[in-house]
């Protein structure tokens, strides 16, 4: 079934406005319930609805209104209202003495099968079914009760009956306004008695403004007691100065016409208390012409504690509840502003995105409760920083914003984020602990035409360009980012697509012995055949594929399919081969809590054995220095499965010998970047010697990689280097091809690769 919660929601709202501005208008007690009757009856699509009046002696009786639609017949009416007129409801009997003993609103969901609905047999002949009814409350007392009938059996929802009770107190308060009007007419003592236990301050006044009504609600409202008051204008008692001019033009200006628009309203003004403050009130004002002239009365209550609460509430909704910033919604809405008042003729308008470098290694370290500190830290700083026209809201986590109107260029802008990079570097002081934050930062400046979100979201990949480019710095937005933000963008949504269709391959690097030339070891290396863009190398898809997570399941694919192949090539190698595989670990995978699982189990499912063949996994120095005591022990389980580690890029990640010792190596690969050069430049060759005589002293292997001339051969093999790997050897190649290989004689093999 569909939900029309939010549909009826507002057909109930619209009841009770219609309800509240009939009250307000109305002449009489009468003319309100008809009034009321008539609405509810419209709205709710009920047939018939009664008022029934409270008498001296507490009991209810009919007042004679009734409201009847058109789908009940008037002759089977008349039945039903001669006998509910002919009754009199004592508290407790019937369904209208059930709601008056109670003071709730009470449903039937059939009438004509309640034992204590009097009029039960008339209902059914009549053929009304469900009933509902609720009080009308004036003060402690309830002076009326209101039914109404339908035609069928219905179950009434919880919400109608709340809005008839919300119904009753509007329509009590027309009681209440009736009884005031009355006293007017009485003895003054009376009407003092009878306007002093009213719970809104009542005021009255001559066409002159002069006060002459003023209850004990008034005296605690604003604060003047009934002496100091009575001859005052309310305008030079209750009316703020600002506002005294147009009181006083509205008065006249009924006076002149006989009529006024906010006569009857409900109106929200700022009053004067005694004291000088002013406060909100929610007043009513209406007027009565008698011989002597024009009177004026008023009912109202003060609102304060009702606009303070919109106030939080509205604070709540557009500022962040930890640093007290702007929040998304408030930022976006003074950027919007902020474009729609630029035009050609006026500066220009940046945004600059700031988000903190390694964050969560503070929330790591020293707890989400320092973590916070740091984030309430640095939004006081980003506030000395910013102009009394700038606005500098958070995001979300350790991303803020700040929106910088009148800037004319990049270089302007430029000095704000150095400044910002400037008022962050001193260290924050959390108790005993001294933390120090830098943070990216993306400019976008504001272009012709430009949409909020759209500039948002430039500054906000310019600092992601700002981050991958060494962080703590920041950087300009430019069009070439978009376009490489979507190319991500595609390959991202390529590559979730590519494990299940199949699309990526194995490609193999041989790896030869540099004194003898024949093959040792190959080295697998991963491609994609992209549908569209065609055979794809590590570097187009890797980074985006470490970035966004897939590089796990990827990694997996890619030792499993390794392991397969090994387990065949260990069938077919000769005896005393010494074939040995290498796959490539990234970060990402260094780091996975399953890898020791994963791995295992791929050697158990394969059937690869890591003592018919070496196995091996290269990392970089870079991804194990991210976390070097869990690299550690990552890599000797991996040691204990029989794999063998390699370093990858030496000498160009973190280049620190310490941690050779620490982490179970057994093969060192020099970057090619020491070895284009080697034959000529003799700091290369220094190098790849300390390297080598470095990792033989620890009984290591050493690696060349990016091995392409006989030059470059001859001089890694003067220096005492194990292997060579390179396009001098071999391009990388399918499986196939290797297997075709592995096939021929040694002697051929080496032949074939060279």
């Amino acid at each position: 079934m569909p939900d029309h919660s939010e549909e009826l929601a507002t057909t109930y709202i619209h009841l009770l406005k219609e309800v509240a501005v009939a009250t307000n208008e109305a002449l009489g007690v009468e003319t309100a319930l008809l009034a009321a009757l008539r609405s509810i009856c419209r709205v709710t699509g009920w047939s018939l609805g009664h008022a029934l009046r409270s008498r001296a002696d507490g009991n209810l009786v009919s007042s004679g209104l009734w409201h009847l639609q058109e789908d009940l017949p008037t002759d089977a009416f008349a039945d039903f209202r001669r006998a509910s007129e002919a009754l009199c409801f004592a508290p407790g009997v019937g369904l209208p003495g059930r709601v008056l003993a109670s003071g709730q609103p009470l449903a039937l969901t059939d009438a004509r099968h309640q034992a204590d609905f009097l009029r039960r047999d008339v209902a059914a002949s009549t053929g009304l079914a469900a009933a509902f009814a609720f009080p009308v409350h004036a003060g402690e007392n309830i002076t009326a009760v209101l039914e109404f009938f339908a035609t069928r059996p219905q179950q009434l929802r919880p919400e109608l009956l709340e809005v008839m009770g919300q119904i009753g107190v509007l329509l009590g308060r027309v009681f209440e306004r009736q009884a005031a009007q009355s006293a007017l007419h009485t003895s003054e003592e009376r009407s003092r008695q009878i306007l002093d236990s009213a719970g809104d301050a009542f005021i009255a006044m001559d066409a002159e403004g002069r006060i002459s009504a003023w209850n004990k609600a008034a005296v605690n409202q604003f604060g003047w007691s009934q002496a100091e008051v009575l001859g005052r204008t309310v305008a030079d008692t209750i009316v703020p100065l600002q506002y005294r001019e147009a009181h006083q033009r509205g008065m006249q200006r009924f006076l002149a016409q006989g009529q006024s628009k906010v006569l009857g309203q409900r109106l929200e003004l700022p009053a004067l208390h005694r004291d000088g403050r002013e406060f909100p009130i929610e007043i009513t004002l209406w007027s009565l012409q008698e011989a002597q002239g024009w009177s004026f009365f008023a009912f109202a209550h003060d609102i304060s504690a009702r606009k303070q609460a919109e106030q939080e509430l509205e604070h709540r909704a557009l500022h962040d509840p930890l640093t007290g910033l702007a929040n998304r919604v408030l930022v976006m809405d003074r950027l919007r502003h902020c474009l729609a008042r630029r035009d050609d003729a006026q500066p220009g308008l940046a945004v600059l995105f700031i988000d903190l470098d390694h964050f969560k290694r503070i929330n790591d370290s020293f707890g989400h409760d320092a973590g916070d500190q740091v984030l309430i830290s640095v939004a006081q700083r980003l506030q000395r920083v910013m102009r009394p026209v700038d606005t500098v809201a958070r995001l979300a986590g350790d991303e803020f914003v700040l929106v910088c109107p009148d800037v004319a260029n990049y270089r302007d802008a430029a000095v704000i984020a150095q400044r910002l990079q400037d008022e962050l570097a001193p260290a924050i002081q959390l108790k005993d602990d001294s933390i120090f934050v830098a943070a990216s930062i993306g400019i976008a400046m504001a272009t012709p035409g430009v949409e909020a979100e759209k500039l948002l979201g430039s500054a906000d990949i310019a600092m992601y360009e700002a981050k991958s480019s060494g962080r703590a710095h920041y950087q300009l937005f430019d069009e070439q980012m978009q376009m490489q933000v979507a190319s991500r963008l595609r390959i991202e949504n390529d590559l979730h697509r590519a494990l299940e269709r199949g699309e990526f391959r194995l490609h193999f690097q041989p790896i030869v012995a540099a004194a003898s030339g024949q093959v040792a070891a190959v080295e697998a290396l991963l491609r994609w055949q992209h549908p569209e863009r065609g055979l794809l190398a590590p570097a187009e898809f890797l980074p985006v594929a470490e970035e966004c997570g897939l590089i796990v399941p990827i990694g997996t694919w890619v030792i499993e399919q390794t392991c397969r192949l090994a387990h065949s090539w260990s069938l077919l190698r000769n005896a005393g081969f010494p074939l040995s595989v290498a796959i490539n670990l990234s970060a990402r995978q260094l780091i996975q809590s399953d890898l020791i699982a994963t791995v295992q189990r791929i050697f158990n499912t394969t059937a690869f054995d890591p003592a018919r063949i070496e196995f091996g996994f290269e990392v970089t120095e870079t991804a194990v220095m991210r976390d070097p005591e869990a690299a550690a022990v990552t890599l000797q389980a991996l040691r204990d499965l029989g794999a063998r580690i390699s370093i990858d890029d030496f000498g160009t990640g973190y280049s620190s010998l310490a941690y050779l010792k620490h982490f179970p190596v057994d093969t060192l690969k020099v970057d090619r970047s020491f070895v284009v050069n080697l034959a000529q430049d003799p700091v290369d060759q220094a190098i790849v010697r300390s390297v080598t005589d470095l990792a033989h002293a620890l009984k290591m292997v050493v690696v060349a990689e990016g091995v392409e001339t006989e030059e470059q051969a001859q001089a890694l093999r003067r220096l005492d280097v194990d292997l060579l790997q390179g396009f001098l050897y071999a391009l990388p190649q399918p499986a196939e091809q290797l297997e075709a290989l592995l096939r021929q004689d040694l002697p051929q093999a080496a032949t074939a690769l060279a």
